[in-house]
């Protein structure tokens, strides 16, 4: 059984293969490959050989090159097929496989990408088998004087296709940890270090394009959303990518790609990702999940229900998350832009999300991705008449908060022994919504029931040393009710807000604020408690009636007289 096939067009043992790409990622083959085909790519799974046995049946797999699937649901609901060519394929999940991508490195003439389709816990360490792996194959082309890199700058480029923060420098901590612990005996005079920091690039990047895969397929053919206006970015310094790569907007426009010249873009990148996409997916995503709406496909379509949540998010959009980033230096233009795109992406009537999947760890999320807004406009607008912060931001946070509420009695507790594993179970909106009496499980063994109008939920987020935030709102009195959201919202694993009041006197105009926004969010989360449906509240609220004159752009200080 052979751990590795390279094509007779990558040329004599594959030394015309120019990219290799640690990992098979669904997202990698999807998007990362496809860009590096003028490359000649060759693509090794981490562990196990399915990727690999995948080709054992391809016809004429002598004849150049191989080649897989890859599907794309587009919005009409056509599906299309591409054949995207690689020339070799591996596993790195056997030592006879691991040596075989150390074979095929040394017999390459130029290498100019290194792909590495690892998850954040294969970058959690240097002593991941990702690092270990990595490094290995860089001391391999260290030793191999023969291996050119015709890149502008002759460095090596690394690129990974995960969202942890500052992949590159991650990477490139790790490899010279190991390069430092592993392999100084055999490199007394450090070159391989001096190698690593003078002939490696390890590229920054942000990846953003949905990806499942086709039924029954075994997770071997990807099946996507159409290509996002940034699928792929990267951040390219030094210059270092290949003229190829750089120099062809057509090329990066074709697959999604954009690449950038100073951090600073990237990370502006990265926070219009968070707060434009990320933040409309958590605002949405938890009234979805208790109107019973278990799918994003809901928002598609003209019906009135789809066409009221996303006015409520339009308005989110244009009353608080746009002018929080213009606040914090991004562009009207790139900002709208974005918006654009991800809107939709988000009705795509045929490749919808869990709304429920999209909650998991909502706690937090509300502060990583709305709270950046959040902090932006309270710190723009202190002195303003009107509060900063509207009702949209207000029901957003207490659809979040209701999300979370666990609900005791009539029938609704856990069987006996689930609370010990952080379980919680929560009660759905009654709604008109005629559904089976099943129970689906969308997340790590949780569950809903959309007949029985219950769900479950995991929640570690602690406002105080012995309670989490279920266990305090479940039993919050209505006097303690501010104070508690006041907590949450200060809070790390919560709103985060903490390093934005942080050293202010209690009576600074930023502390008043933040407790009219928590007074306006107990106002809305109150009457949640109290029975009334999350569609119901937006229905009100888009109708501009009574103190919601303004609709979801009433400001929040409006609120403070109910």
């Amino acid at each position: 059984m052979t751990d590795i096939v390279i094509s007779t067009a990558a040329g004599h043992g594959g030394e015309l293969i120019q990219s290799l790409c640690i990992g098979s990622g669904r997202f990698l083959r999807a998007v990362l490959v496809p860009f590096l085909s003028s490359s000649k790519p060759a693509v090794f799974q981490t562990r196990g050989r399915s990727f690999l046995d995948s080709f054992a049946n391809q016809p004429a797999i002598d004849a150049p090159p191989l080649s897989y699937a890859v599907d794309t649901i587009q919005y009409n609901g056509a599906t299309t097929t591409s054949d995207v060519e690689i020339y070799g394929a591996g596993t790195l999940g056997s030592s006879g496989g691991r040596q075989s991508l150390l074979t095929l490195a040394s017999s390459m003439k130029s290498l100019e990408i290194i792909g590495l389709g690892v998850t954040e816990a294969g970058l959690a360490s240097a002593d991941t088998q990702c690092m270990r792996d990595l490094t290995e194959l860089l001391y391999t082309i260290y030793k191999s004087p023969s291996i050119e890199c015709s890149n502008p700058n002759g460095r090596i480029c690394v690129v990974n296709t995960d969202n942890v923060p500052n992949n590159g420098n991650v990477i490139r901590e790790h490899v010279l940890w190991n390069a430092l612990h592993s392999y100084s005996g055999e490199d007394d005079d450090g070159g391989f270090q001096k190698f690593i920091e003078e002939r490696v690039s390890f590229l920054n990047s942000m990846v953003d394009r949905i990806t499942s895969s086709r039924p029954k397929s075994n997770g071997l053919v990807p099946l996507c959303e159409p290509l996002p206006a940034k699928a792929l970015v990267l951040c390219d310094p030094g210059g270092d990518l290949p003229a190829w790569m750089s120099g062809s907007s057509d090329l990066q426009l074709m697959h999604g790609v954009k690449i950038r010249q100073s951090t600073n873009e990237l990370d502006r990148d990265i926070a219009l990702k968070l707060r434009v996409a990320n933040g409309t997916h958590t605002a949405i995503a938890h009234a979805m999940a208790l109107s019973s709406l278990a799918n994003t496909e809901s928002l598609s379509g003209d019906s009135s229900t789809a066409e009221l949540l996303m006015k409520y998010l339009d308005d989110l959009f244009t009353g608080q998350i746009l002018p929080g980033a213009i606040c914090d230096g991004m562009s009207e233009e790139e900002t709208n832009a974005v918006w654009k795109d991800w809107r939709q992406r988000l009705r795509h009537p045929h490749f919808g999300l869990s709304a429920f999947f999209i909650t998991q760890n909502g706690a937090a999320k509300c502060g990583i991705r709305l709270g950046p807004t959040i902090a932006s406009l309270l710190s723009r607008d202190a002195d303003n008449e009107d509060h900063p912060l509207s009702v949209s931001m207000a029901f957003a946070v207490a659809a979040i908060l209701s999300f979370f509420t666990p609900i005791k009695g009539n029938g609704f507790e856990l069987p006996s022994g689930d609370s010990k594993r952080g379980v919680y179970v929560g009660m759905l909106d009654k709604t008109d919504i005629v559904t089976e009496d099943s129970e689906v499980v969308y997340a790590d063994g949780l569950r809903f029931n959309l007949h029985r109008r219950w769900y479950e939920f995991r929640c570690d987020c602690s406002v105080s040393r012995t309670e989490t935030l279920p266990e305090a709102l479940s039993k919050c009195g209505t006097s303690q009710l501010e104070s508690l959201i006041n907590s949450y919202l200060l809070n790390s694993q919560g709103g985060n807000l903490q390093a934005y009041v942080g050293g202010l006197p209690s009576d600074a105009k930023e502390i008043t604020l933040l407790d009219e926004f928590a007074c306006a969010i107990s106002v809305l989360y109150k009457r949640m408690m109290n029975g009334e449906a999350a569609l119901t509240l937006v229905q009100e609220i888009t109708s501009k009636q009574g103190l919601y004159a303004n609709g979801f752009n009433t400001p929040c200080n409006k609120l403070l007289t109910e």
